[in-house]
C-alpha cells in the first residue's frame, strides 16, 4: 500500500502527462450499477475527470478534486456525488462513494473502458467446458435463432438441458440487473457433466421475429426448432434431452413436456400449477404484503384487481375491453370513501392511469395465455421425471400453492420430486425483502445449494435411464 499523496500523484499524473488528452479508466461497482471514473491528462491546465454510470443513466458528470486530510476527494455538488479515495492496491482504488448522503465502499479497478456487470458467480478464466455460439433457421417458425451451447467436455455424448427463461424479453443469458441467471446455471450444469442450449428471445440478440406478438404457444414451437437442430449437434445424447424452465418458462416446460414424448426429462423452477387467474390473485397479494401494506389495504386491493382480472377473463370483445375496465373500476368505487380510495391509489383522477396501465398488459395474446392457462390441461399428460422446486420467499410464484397445484395434477410422472428452499427469493438468490428492488442489490446469482441439487437429479435420472 503506498501513501495517500502519493495515491494523488499515482492517479492524477499519469506517466503520459506530455501527451494530450490521453485516457485512464476506473470502474466500480455497486447495487447492480457501473460507475466508471474516467480521467483526461491535459498538458496546459489541471487534468480532468468525470463520473459515468450507465444504470443511473448519467454520463461524464465532471468532478472537482480536493485534498481534504490525506485523502483526495472528487466532488459534484450540483448531483450530490463524493467520492474519497482511500488506498491504491495496484491497479484497484479502494473508494468511498456517497450518493445523496447514501455511502458504499467499493473497489475501482482500472479498465480500458465500459466493462460489463461482473459478480463474483459469474464464470471467468480457463473454464474446464467448450462454449459455442451457434446460429440456425427453424423449421417450423422459419425465424433465425441465436444461442449457445455449452458442452463439459468434448470427449463423449452428453445429456442436454434446454434452458428456457420466465417473462419478458430476455437474452440467451437471462440477464437482469446485469447478473447473468443462465450463464451461471450453464456453469455448474457443465461442472457436473450436463449440457445445455440457452438462446435468445424473438426480437433480440441473435433470434429474429417479434417478441410482442408472441405467445407461450410460440415459445414452444422455438423450443421444438432448437430441439430439432441440436438433436444431431457432435457430444450431444439426443436420447436424452430435456428442460429447465423458470417461472414462465417452467410453463413452456410443461407444455412441451406434456406432447414431446422425445423429451426425457423436465425441471421447473418457480413454474405454474395453478390457473391463470390464480397465480394473479397470489401474485399481486404476496406483492402487496412485501411491501408492508397494511392487511385491510389489500384485502380492498385484491377485491379491486380481482374484479379487473375476472373482466378480462369473460370479456369476449377486445374492442371494448377498455371500456369494460373503466366500468368496472367506476362501478367498483361506487360508495367508497375517500379515504380508502386513497389507500388503493384511485383518488384525483389516479383510476384512469389504472385502468389505462391495466389494460396495457391486458389486451396483449400472451397475457391473454397466461390468464386463461390451466395446469389440468397439460400436467397429467407428462410421463417424465419432473424436479419442482420453489424459493420459500418468491413472491412471484408462492410457493405452497404452486407446488400444491404439481402434486395434484402430476399424476403420471414416472418420478416427481419437489422441494422449496427457505429464504430464496423467485431467482434463487437469499434474500431479505425478498422484493424485485432487492435483486439488484445482491451479489449472489442464484444459489449453490439449488444448482447443486439440479445437476444431481439430472445426473441421477441420466444414469437410471442408461442401465
Amino acid at each position: 500500500m503506498i501513501s495517500l499523496k502519493s495515491l494523488f500523484i499515482a492517479v492524477l499524473l499519469l506517466s503520459c502527462t506530455h501527451l494530450v488528452n490521453a485516457q485512464e479508466y476506473w470502474q466500480g461497482q455497486y447495487n447492480s450499477k457501473r460507475l466508471l471514473l474516467s480521467k483526461t491528462v491535459n498538458t496546459t491546465m489541471q487534468d480532468s475527470l468525470h463520473l459515468s454510470s450507465p444504470e443511473n443513466m448519467y454520463d461524464s458528470m465532471p468532478l472537482a478534486q480536493d485534498i481534504v486530510g490525506d485523502s483526495l476527494v472528487l466532488t459534484n455538488e450540483t448531483f450530490g456525488k463524493i467520492l474519497k479515495l482511500n488506498e491504491l492496491y495496484g491497479d484497484s482504488i479502494r473508494v468511498r462513494f456517497t450518493d445523496y448522503g447514501n455511502t458504499y465502499n467499493i473497489k475501482f479497478r482500472r479498465v480500458t473502458g465500459l466493462q460489463p456487470l461482473m459478480f463474483p458467480q459469474h464464470p471467468k478464466g480457463d473454464l474446464p467446458y467448450s462454449i459455442k455460439e451457434i446460429e440456425f433457421k427453424g423449421e417450423k417458425t422459419k425465424l433465425t435463432y441465436g444461442g449457445t451451447l455449452v458442452i463439459p467436455k468434448e470427449t463423449k455424448n452428453y445429456p442436454l438441458a434446454f434452458l428456457l427463461n420466465g417473462t419478458g424479453q430476455q437474452d440467451r443469458n437471462y440477464t437482469y440487473s446485469g447478473h447473468q441467471f443462465f450463464t451461471v446455471l450453464a456453469d455448474a450444469l457443465a461442472r457436473s457433466g450436463i449440457a445445455s442450449f440457452r438462446m435468445d428471445d424473438r426480437g433480440i440478440g441473435g433470434t429474429t421475429g417479434d417478441f410482442q406478438q408472441a405467445t407461450i404457444e410460440d415459445f414452444v414451437m422455438d423450443l421444438e426448432d432448437a430441439k430439432t437442430h441440436l438433436k444431431d449437434q457432435k457430444y450431444i445424447d439426443a436420447e436424452y434431452m430435456g428442460i429447465i424452465g423458470h417461472s414462465e418458462g417452467g410453463v413452456v416446460a410443461s407444455i412441451a413436456s406434456a406432447k414431446d414424448k422425445d423429451l426425457k426429462f423436465m425441471v421447473s423452477l418457480s413454474g405454474v400449477g395453478v390457473n391463470g387467474l390464480k397465480i394473479l390473485d397470489l401474485q399481486n397479494t404476496a406483492i402487496l404484503k412485501a411491501y408492508q401494506i397494511p392487511d385491510t389495504t389489500v384485502v380492498h386491493q385484491m377485491d379491486l384487481f380481482n374484479n379487473l382480472f375476472k373482466t378480462v377473463y369473460t370479456n369476449q370483445n377486445p374492442d371494448s375491453l377498455e371500456a369494460e375496465l373503466n366500468t368496472t373500476v367506476k362501478t367498483w368505487m361506487h360508495g367508497k370513501n375517500q379515504e380508502l380510495l386513497k389507500a388503493v391509489q384511485l383518488a384525483d383522477g389516479r383510476d384512469q392511469n389504472l385502468v389505462y396501465r391495466f389494460y396495457s398488459n391486458a389486451k396483449s395474446d400472451a397475457y391473454q395465455y397466461m390468464l386463461h392457462y390451466e395446469p389440468q390441461d397439460f400436467l397429467p399428460d407428462i410421463k417424465i421425471p419432473v424436479l419442482a422446486i420453489n424459493g420459500g420467499s418468491d413472491i412471484l410464484v408462492p410457493a405452497e400453492e404452486n407446488l400444491a397445484g404439481f402434486k395434484k395434477y402430476l399424476t403420471n410422472s414416472s418420478d416427481f420430486s419437489f422441494k422449496i428452499y427457505p429464504g430464496l427469493n423467485h431467482m434463487y438468490q437469499h434474500c431479505t425483502t425478498c422484493t424485485s428492488e432487492e435483486i439488484k442489490t445482491l451479489d449472489e446469482v442464484f444459489a449453490p445449494e439449488v444448482l447443486n441439487d439440479i445437476s444431481k437429479w439430472i445426473i441421477n435420472n441420466y444414469n437410471n435411464h442408461k442401465e
